[in-house]
């Protein structure tokens, strides 16, 4: 009997913007700032993903984002639909993330707060990519309180934004990736059993996964989204 081999499967991205410098990312629920220029750039990173958020971050949008798979991770049930899917557990959250980014044929999936998220699934990030709003001291109940140290990541890539008449405050954008990866490996039939319809699906996935650059796993679509040149941060 032939042996199946094992795939990679998707990693773990963070997309987060937080106060310079008390690293405030929320507000009594709520964002404490007016930056169209990054929500766009969200909405060009996460579209066409799975993505993670707690009951909080949830509420506090108010509807599920279009066209991703949104996983809410909380502890009181959340209405499954077509585009939202409730996690009981971070387990679960993880379990959904995997199976939806792969029926996408999706790389990665991302995490998009609130703190208790980021906490829970720091270990699992490979990517984040940071925003830091040049607001001043603010207080705040909500923090994305890491350091980045450069032996264990690498910065790869930074750029500076005006104030503006879309954006609030002035801000930067960081990518950054970590420089010994993560990765968790499954079989098709640890991960999805015997089930022959999803045999193509994962044969696709499976042959994506094995092209991708261990030396650089940030897709530069990505990092093009303004359109602008980018060039990795030394």
């Amino acid at each position: 009997m032939k042996k199946s081999r094992t795939v990679r499967m998707p990693s773990a991205t963070s997309v987060v913007a937080r106060s310079h410098p008390d690293h405030i990312i929320g507000i009594e629920n709520e964002l404490p700032w007016r930056l169209k220029t990054d929500l766009r750039r969200f909405k060009q990173l996460t579209e066409g993903n799975a993505i993670i958020m707690g009951r909080k971050t949830y509420e506090s949008i108010g509807r599920p984002l279009p066209n991703r798979i949104n996983i809410v991770l909380s502890r009181t049930p959340v209405e499954d639909t077509a585009s939202v899917k409730w996690a009981h557990n971070p387990e679960t959250a993880l379990l959904l993330a995997d199976y939806y980014s792969i029926l996408l044929e999706r790389k990665e999936f991302f995490l998009i707060g609130g703190e208790e998220i980021y906490k829970l699934f720091h270990k699992f990030i490979n990517v984040v990519y940071l925003t830091e709003v040049f607001c001043g001291n603010i207080n705040g109940d909500a923090k994305f309180d890491f350091e980045f140290d450069r032996r264990e990541w690498r910065y790869y890539s930074e750029e500076d934004f005006p104030k503006s008449d879309d954006d609030e405050f002035a801000f930067r954008t960081t990518c950054l990736v970590r420089r010994k990866s993560l990765h968790r490996f499954r079989t098709k039939e640890e991960f999805m059993g015997r089930d022959d319809t999803l045999e193509k699906i994962w044969e696709r996935y499976a042959a994506m996964m094995e092209k991708l650059d261990d030396e650089n796993p940030v897709k530069q679509e990505q990092l093009d989204i303004f359109g602008n040149d980018v060039t990795p941060a030394h």
